[in-house]
């Protein structure tokens, strides 16, 4: 967030206990400016915040941010999408999320390429987006998250729970569209028998 408002890297590190926020213009390609407004949420809070039924509607994308060389980190990240991703299917305020793996310029963690491509594929979003604050290398993120809210049904997570219950829909669905379809066929025969049998 402090790149964002153009503020320099520091290397001594001091953890947000509240919500914070910056506000700041992001140029798009062709010179087209949007406003993003960024709100930190610990991870803390997003129980808090998912206590609500309709707390998702108000978000237009949801950012998951986690550091690369480190495993907890990257799991209580994952824990988090899965939990937002679950309450959206449940409250039906799907939100489009992102992964950002932090801290690019140092070692990852053993197995994080794969854990992150098995996560993003099993989930169908987006592989995380490698940033390092330290290096200045932001890899477009703040374009990538005006794009990602300008284009919500690319980058929708889907639990397993979500994805069987659409299915188990789509399966009622066909099944009463053939039910509707014999019922009506059934009817259509016995008026034209009966018509038949007037004439």
């Amino acid at each position: 967030m402090n790149s964002f408002l153009g503020r320099p890297y520091l290397d001594s590190y001091s953890p947000t206990a509240d919500e914070q926020y910056a506000v700041n213009v992001v140029e798009l390609p062709g010179g087209i400016k949007k406003t993003l407004f960024l709100l930190e949420i610990h991870e803390d809070g997003v129980s808090k915040l998912l206590s609500s039924k309709e707390s998702l509607a108000r978000c237009d994308i949801a950012v998951f941010v986690y550091d690369s060389s480190d495993e907890s980190s990257w799991k209580r990240a994952t824990e988090l999408l899965m939990d937002v991703a679950g309450d959206g299917e449940d409250t039906s305020y799907e939100v489009p999320c992102l992964i950002v793996a932090a801290k690019d310029d140092l070692d990852s963690f053993p197995m994080a390429i794969q854990n992150s491509t098995r996560v993003s594929q099993d989930m169908g979003i987006e592989a995380p987006i490698p940033i390092s604050s330290k290096l200045s290398d932001f890899n477009n993120i703040f374009r990538r998250i005006v794009n990602a809210a300008e284009h919500p049904h690319l980058s929708i997570p889907e639990t397993e729970a979500g994805r069987s219950r659409k299915q188990y829909h789509r399966l009622i669905n066909r099944s009463l569209m053939v039910v509707s379809a014999i019922v009506g066929f059934a009817a259509y025969h016995v008026y034209a028998a009966r018509k038949n049998a007037s004439s």
